[in-house]
């Protein structure tokens, strides 16, 4: 099966571990890296994004639980806060990740996330900039 959306559980069995998700494109002429969190959390604020000029910014939802999680997203823009209907009450099944773009909901060079689930969750965002 060829998936897009692939999120990853590490677990250590004995000792510490650090880890963190790289991605390189264009032959590695640009990068993009992530450290990974201590524990998965209810609210997360991603204060960077930007979906003008170019640049695609995304929000990755990882639900690590055993049950469904429901989660709403909100932006903060220039002109105020957006809760695009689309993303209040959303399901994210567990075990499971799903990506939104948020070029889809606003368009500001500036733009902030906000994300609060009724279980924790794993949050990331992910900026790119076509040129």
């Amino acid at each position: 099966m060829t998936t897009y959306d692939v999120s990853t559980f590490v677990e250590a069995l004995s000792g510490n571990v650090i880890c963190e998700r790289s991605m390189y494109g264009n032959n590695r002429t640009w990068a993009t890296d992530s450290i990974g969190v201590s524990e998965p959390q209810q609210k997360w604020y991603l204060a960077e994004g930007s979906t003008d000029g170019g640049m695609e910014t995304f929000v990755l939802v990882q639900n690590p639980g055993e049950s469904d999680a429901v989660v709403d997203i909100k932006l903060q823009t220039d002109t105020g806060e957006k809760a695009p209907s689309e993303l209040q009450g959303i399901t994210i099944p567990a075990r499971s990740r799903r990506t939104y773009k948020v070029n889809n909901y606003v368009t500001t060079y500036d733009v902030s996330t906000a994300v609060t689930g009724d279980k924790p969750l794993v949050v990331e965002r992910s900026l790119f900039i076509n040129q």
